[in-house]
């Protein structure tokens, strides 16, 4: 969602006009669920997706239609059968964003804003077209105005009812890096362009610099020994340690694995380990939570050079997230 608001602020800024298409709850089984968007101009598709193929073609050429006509509104697409296409048909609201109008200007910055700093909430389109409001985590306006009863609306799935499309902010997975040699400086970059908040920790001055890390939201310089002073995990965290050396990502994982963590990974094979683990059993870890460590990290692919590691860690982070959305009722994906 940040890439599909900074896209739209530019254009905005720019004089231009757009169209915001999102997909509505009665939307049919497709490959992107309820809430997914998709920012359209005069020349097509500018940021996001709605799941591709014959769907989101067919909702790109209306979206442009309707922003020369300068209106939107709500549209159904059918597919499965009558399309051949594997999954079922999409239902959309198609927003029409008026260059002119501050009101979309302010919001659209405010939820850059908003999401870079790690925030939750919600976006509330009116369906007749009216004024959009950005709700902060406690459901107070940061943007417009809210509705009357904002309550139903407020919800972790996108809900559409008394007139207004409730869509919530998801800032993003954070992924914490212990570590900023070779192999971190190849993940970074591609963990940030899947959607996850990166955050690179190294107790090396000279590698701990926010200029190796251009798309890191935080390079933090400190202690490995004392994480928690400059960095507090969380239940959500997506953690990797590849640090230097054996006794650097063993004092890294008894830290983290002091509680539930989305995902842990150490880079390193069979070895390490069996040493990594056989220390943080003597140090009283729960056996559960070593087990959940992966090691080695990634998928099997084969990877040897920095870059190839870097896409087998960033394939399995990507494959846990989605299990982890799935179970939280997040997202259904489709698989043709």
């Amino acid at each position: 969602m940040k890439e599909i608001f900074a896209q739209l602020l530019e254009r905005l800024l720019a004089g231009g006009d757009a169209v915001l298409v999102t997909l509505t709850p009665d939307t049919g089984r497709g490959p992107r669920g309820a809430g997914a968007q998709m920012l359209v101009g005069s020349a097509g598709r500018i940021a996001g997706t709605v799941g591709g193929g014959e769907t989101e073609r067919a909702m790109t050429d209306l979206a442009v239609q309707m922003l020369k006509e300068r209106r939107g509104g709500m549209h159904a697409h059918a597919s499965g059968e009558e399309s051949g296409t594997a999954c079922g048909g999409a239902s959309a609201y198609f927003q029409y964003v008026q260059s002119g109008d501050p009101r979309w200007t302010a919001l659209a910055a405010r939820l850059v804003a908003h999401l870079e700093q790690g925030g939750h909430g919600w976006l509330i389109l009116r369906l007749d077209g009216g004024a959009p409001a950005l709700l902060g985590e406690d459901r107070a306006p940061l943007s417009g105005e809210a509705p009357a009863d904002c309550a139903p609306l407020c919800s972790d799935v996108c809900v559409m009812r008394g007139g207004c499309l409730a869509v919530p902010l998801r800032p993003g997975e954070r992924a914490v890096i212990f570590g900023a040699g070779h192999c971190a400086r190849a993940l970074a970059p591609l963990l940030a362009s899947v959607g996850f908040r990166v955050t690179v920790f190294d107790d090396r001055e000279a590698l701990a610099d926010a200029a190796l890390f251009p798309q890191a939201e935080r390079v933090i310089c400190g202690s490995l020994e004392c994480i928690a002073d400059r960095l507090t995990l969380t239940r959500d965290d997506y953690v990797v340690s590849m640090t230097s050396t054996h006794a650097s990502d063993l004092c890294v994982m008894r830290q983290v694995l002091d509680a539930e963590r989305a995902y842990v990974g150490m880079l390193g094979g069979k070895g390490k380990r069996a040493f990594v683990a056989g220390k943080l059993r003597e140090a009283g870890v729960p056996q559960a939570r070593i087990d959940g460590m992966r090691t080695p990290v990634g998928l099997d692919i084969g990877a040897v050079t920095p870059e190839e590691i870097a896409v087998s860690i960033a394939a399995e982070m990507v494959l846990v997230r989605a299990q982890n959305r799935e179970r939280a009722g997040r997202e259904k994906p489709c698989t043709p």
